[in-house]
């Protein structure tokens, strides 16, 4: 399941409470080559993120910056590995009909792979979970 946040939250929290001890991971909707990515396992570890809304009660903007929109996952615990290493997969397809159905597949995909080997412990050091960066 994948929530939205802030406007997610409360539902978020619902899920997190029935997780206890699972690792979550948190990914900036408007950055890329994992910028701003990072893992959890507590709430208060994203409290400082979600701060109050920049509008005010009478309708008027406060001085502040809006809080940046986040996707929030429930992190995959074992994951498949090459190596020893998480990795993805880029591939290309075209849909060019559905009725009847033509896919044309792009020859040159490419595979990624972590800086680092995997280890779950070590959830502060994104370069043994992201590929992108």
């Amino acid at each position: 399941t994948t929530f939205e946040l802030p406007s997610d939250y409360h539902i978020f929290v619902e899920e997190f409470k029935r997780y206890p001890n699972s690792t979550w991971i948190m990914k900036p909707i408007a950055k890329s080559q994992g910028k701003g990515i990072f893992l959890f396992r507590k709430l208060k570890d994203i409290m400082e993120w979600r701060k109050e809304d920049s509008w005010k009660v009478d309708g008027t903007r406060d001085d502040r910056e809006p809080v940046e929109n986040y996707v929030v996952q429930k992190y995959i615990d074992n994951p498949y590995l090459i190596g020893g290493r998480k990795f993805d997969i880029r591939c290309y397809v075209l849909v060019t009909s559905y009725i009847p159905l033509k896919v044309w597949l792009y020859r040159s995909g490419f595979g990624r792979m972590s800086n680092s080997r995997y280890s779950q412990d070590a959830i502060e050091d994104t370069y043994v979970h992201l590929t992108n960066v």
